[in-house]
């Protein structure tokens, strides 16, 4: 039988069940906030993609206070809301599993008596994915006060149709989670195993017979008899970074890419900041505009991503790359894949500075060690690691495509059931 159904009077919501009501989201809900004067060792939870969690003290990841006296108490089997910034939060909402202490810019609510806190943990999830408050958030930071989030309506289902509906989206999450997990495990397993192809086709050749010989460097052990290690800076006829000046946006006319721009080996035109013609054409003279056969090297933020210039645009780069320009010795395209290998990477890792943003000198990227050989065999081994990196980087996209159907299938069906569309 199908179910009735009636007008929300939600817009984003539409028709709900004819025997669910509709409250302000105030008779659902109501803050709690208490203030932990002085902090004495309470867990220190933090609202992330992963929910609400522990964070590790011992070992901290991001930003940390000097002290979390101020902070706030929180209780298991709460919701934790992040109502500021909301527009770039990635995640505004998550269930509170353990007690503990968190920063006092979040809020947090207890439900009342005719709620299931798991229920309205999917609902708000849901508007999350689609940041649908977002238009009530009128002010520079995207904030949303408590008395407007008390005013907004929900729907109310029977207590008991809550419950049902969470365990529900439980279940099934689950196991789209796990799948999701499984689907990025073997994308890890497919990326470690194109850097190995590299990194043994760049410092091994193709001819598992030829005569070897120790390279003397000890994170590229044996190379072919014939081959030579060198310098990076050895092999180019210039190495620079791009602009380290602002774009002049005001009048943005220029494309101007820095390392948020490379993804996956390819820049990305259509969503990058555009410099004035006055600045652009100081930042060609600077140097700061790579030609046809240049290899970029991000230096800073997320360093050793690479690709070769195969194309003709008007266009800069920011201080965040580094423009390698090869001689008549190398291939452009096989010191690319070069820098992508584990020996090339692995210096760089070691060669990162800053206590914030890693970073990694124009210098430095000049003295990276490499190994060299004739330009026929660096053809062929490029031919070769064309063909693999093909196959491999199209098995990723298609892991990637999976993870995309399953992370849209799960929102749909949170969305399904927490309005009632979708009877449990």
């Amino acid at each position: 039988m199908t179910r009735k159904m009636k007008d929300s009077g939600i817009e984003w919501i539409g028709e709900i069940p004819e025997d669910w009501e509709v409250h302000p989201n105030k008779r659902v809900m109501k803050k709690e906030k208490s203030i932990c004067e002085k902090y004495e060792g309470e867990n220190v939870l933090s609202l992330t993609m992963n929910g609400v969690i522990v964070r590790d003290l011992e070992n901290p990841s991001g930003k940390m206070p000097l002290t979390f006296d101020g902070y706030q108490y929180v209780k298991r089997n709460n919701l934790l809301m992040c109502l500021f910034d909301i527009d770039v939060t990635p995640r505004c909402v998550g269930v509170i599993k353990n007690d503990g202490v968190t920063s006092p810019a979040y809020s947090q609510f207890t439900l009342n008596t005719n709620a299931d806190i798991n229920y309205y943990y999917y609902y708000y999830l849901n508007l999350d994915y689609t940041k649908e408050l977002l238009h009530l958030a009128k002010n520079l930071r995207h904030s949303l006060t408590e008395s407007q989030l008390g005013e907004i309506s929900v729907p109310v289902p029977t207590l008991y149709e809550q419950k049902c509906i969470a365990d529900y989206l439980d279940n099934k999450c689950t196991k789209i989670d796990e799948t999701i997990e499984k689907q990025k495990q073997v994308i890890e397993k497919l990326r470690e195993y194109r850097q190995s192809v590299i990194t043994e086709a760049v410092t091994k050749g193709l001819n598992p017979n030829v005569p070897m010989k120790d390279s003397g460097v000890e994170w590229i052990g044996e190379i072919p008899e014939h081959w030579n290690t060198c310098k990076v800076k050895n092999v180019c006829k210039n190495i620079t970074d791009g602009a380290h000046i602002s774009p002049d946006t005001e009048n943005g006319k220029y494309d101007f890419i820095s390392v948020v721009n490379l993804n996956k080996g390819v820049l990305d035109f259509s969503n990058c900041l555009k410099t004035s013609e006055e600045s652009y054409i100081g930042m060609v003279r600077s140097g700061c505009k790579p030609q046809i056969n240049d290899v970029l090297i991000s230096k800073d933020g997320t360093v050793g991503k690479s690709l070769v210039i195969d194309f003709d645009r008007d266009f800069v780069v920011a201080s965040s790359f580094v423009i390698l320009t090869p001689s008549e010795v190398i291939n452009p395209y096989f010191l690319n894949y070069l820098l992508q290998s584990n020996c090339v990477q692995e210096q760089l890792n070691s060669y990162m500075k800053g206590t914030g943003l890693k970073r990694v000198s124009v210098a430095n990227n000049g003295k990276l060690t490499i190994v060299n050989t004739d330009i026929s065999e660096q053809l062929e081994i490029i031919s070769y690691l064309d063909r693999k990196c093909t196959v491999i980087d199209n098995s990723i996209q298609q892991k990637e495509e999976i993870i995309q159907k399953l992370t849209e299938y799960k929102k749909s069906l949170i969305y399904e059931c927490v309005t009632g569309k979708r009877e449990v």
